[in-house]
C-alpha cells in the first residue's frame, strides 16, 4: 500500500522503514530511515523524455518510461538495499496528490487517505490510452496535471512494485 498526503511530510515524520517518495516536476526523492536518494527524473522529465508528449502515449512510450524509472530505482536499491524492503510507501507532493484526486474523483483528499496499488493500476489503465482532450474531463484531475498524470502513474506504479517484490526490476528480470 502507498499513501498520498495533502501536505508534504518531512523525512523524519514517516514511520521507521516507510519509504517516502517525494515527486517533483523534474526529480524524485526517495527517503527511507532518514537517508535521501535523488532520482534525476520526475513526471515532467518522463513526459518530455520517453513519453515524448505523445497523445496518447503508445505502449512503447509507456514501457520506456517505466523502464527509465526502474533503472534509476535499481541504482538506489544497489546503494541502499533497505529501499526494496520498506514495509510501506508514502508518496507526497503535488503530482502524488493529483493521482489521488483522480482516483477519488474529487479535488479534496480526505485525511488519512490511502491509495491501494490496485487503485493506482486502475487510474493508469483508465488514463493511459485517453487523449488529452478526453483526459481533462476526469473528475478530480486539475488542468495543470492533465498532461503529466500519465508520467505520474508510471512513477507511482513502478516504485511500489520494486518495494513489494523486495527486489529491483533488474534483479527481478534476471531471476535473482
Amino acid at each position: 500500500l502507498f499513501t498520498s498526503s495533502h501536505t508534504r511530510l518531512p523525512s523524519d515524520s514517516a514511520p521507521d522503514g516507510t519509504l517516502t517518495v517525494r515527486l517533483d516536476d523534474h526529480s524524485t526523492d526517495v527517503i527511507v530511515d532518514g537517508a535521501t536518494f535523488a532520482m534525476p527524473i520526475g513526471p515532467l522529465t518522463l513526459l518530455e523524455g520517453p513519453l515524448e508528449r505523445a497523445d496518447p502515449p503508445s505502449p512503447a512510450h509507456l514501457t520506456n518510461a517505466l523502464g527509465l524509472v526502474a533503472d534509476h530505482l535499481d541504482d538506489i536499491i544497489i546503494a541502499a538495499p533497505s529501499v526494496a524492503t520498506a514495509p510501506s510507501v508514502s508518496a507526497v507532493g503535488p503530482h502524488a496528490e493529483a493521482m489521488a484526486r483522480v482516483q477519488i474523483g474529487d479535488s479534496r483528499i480526505p485525511a488519512g487517505y490511502r491509495l491501494r496499488r490496485s487503485d493506482a493500476d486502475e487510474v493508469f489503465r483508465t488514463l493511459a490510452m485517453e487523449p488529452v482532450v478526453d483526459r481533462r474531463h476526469n473528475p478530480g484531475l486539475d488542468d495543470s496535471h492533465v498532461e503529466s498524470i500519465i508520467a505520474t502513474c508510471c512513477k507511482m506504479i513502478e516504485i511500489p512494485i520494486a518495494v513489494m517484490s523486495g527486489a529491483s526490476l533488474g534483479a527481478r528480470r534476471s531471476g535473482l
